[in-house]
C-alpha cells in the first residue's frame, strides 16, 4: 500500500473520530429528564424547569436558526449587562409562530444561574422566558435539519402519535445540538411536542 494512501486513511480516521468526540463527548449541557416511556419511534420525557434566551427571526427554520444564533450568540459571550460569558448549553430551540415566515430561535440557560441572577441582555429583541417541567414526546434523527428534511420528520412524527392516541398540547418544535461543522451523519436533531403525562 502507497504511503499517501495510509496517510490519508490516518487523516480520515482522525478527523471522524474528533468529530465524534465533539458530537457525543464534549460534555455541553442540556436540560435534564426522566424518561418515562420508549415508544416504537420516539421516546416520552419529563423534563425538568429551566430558563431559555429567546429571539425571533425571519425566513426558513434553518436561515432563522442561524439568525437568531448569532443574536444569543452575542449574548452569552459577553453583550450583556455585566458583560460576563457564559458556557454554551444545548438544545437551541426553533419554533414556527403564528406569523409561518418568522420563528423563535431559544438558547436553553447555564444551570447555575436563576432568573434573578442571570445577566440581563443589552440586545433589547432578546427576552428571557422561565419554562416549567412538562412532559414532551421525543422523536430523533440526523442530517442537516433543512425545511424539507424537517418537514418531512414532522409528518413521519406526527403519524407514530397518532398511531399511539396520544393528544399534543403544543406545536412541534425543533431542536438542534450540534454546530454546523459536524458531520451530518453525527447530528443530532430532535422534534418536541408537548403532551398530557402517560398513564403507568
Amino acid at each position: 500500500m502507497k504511503a499517501w494512501v495510509v496517510i490519508f486513511s490516518l487523516i480520515v480516521v482522525g478527523f471522524i473520530g474528533w468529530q465524534l468526540w465533539f458530537a457525543l463527548l464534549i460534555g455541553v449541557k442540556e436540560p435534564s429528564y426522566e424518561v418515562l416511556q420508549k415508544k416504537n419511534g420516539y421516546e416520552v420525557r419529563r423534563y425538568t424547569p429551566y430558563i431559555t434566551a429567546e429571539t425571533r427571526a425571519a425566513g426558513t427554520k434553518e436561515k432563522a436558526a442561524n439568525e437568531g444564533f448569532k443574536v444569543l450568540a452575542d449574548y452569552i459571550f459577553g453583550d450583556n449587562t455585566q458583560n460576563i460569558k457564559m458556557p454554551m448549553t444545548a438544545p437551541v430551540f426553533v419554533e414556527t409562530t403564528k406569523d409561518e415566515n418568522k420563528k423563535n430561535v431559544s438558547f436553553v440557560m447555564p444551570f447555575d444561574y436563576t432568573i434573578k441572577t442571570l445577566p440581563k441582555p443589552n440586545n433589547k429583541e432578546i427576552k428571557i422566558k422561565e419554562k416549567k417541567g412538562k412532559v414532551f414526546a421525543a422523536y430523533r434523527f440526523t442530517w442537516h435539519p433543512t425545511e424539507k428534511r424537517v418537514a418531512h420528520k414532522k409528518e413521519l412524527f406526527a403519524a407514530l402519535l397518532e398511531r399511539d392516541g396520544i393528544k399534543t398540547l403544543s406545536p412541534i418544535m425543533l431542536a438542534r445540538y450540534n454546530p454546523p461543522f459536524i458531520m451530518p451523519f453525527l447530528m443530532r436533531n430532535e422534534l418536541l411536542v408537548e403532551i398530557k403525562k402517560p398513564r403507568k
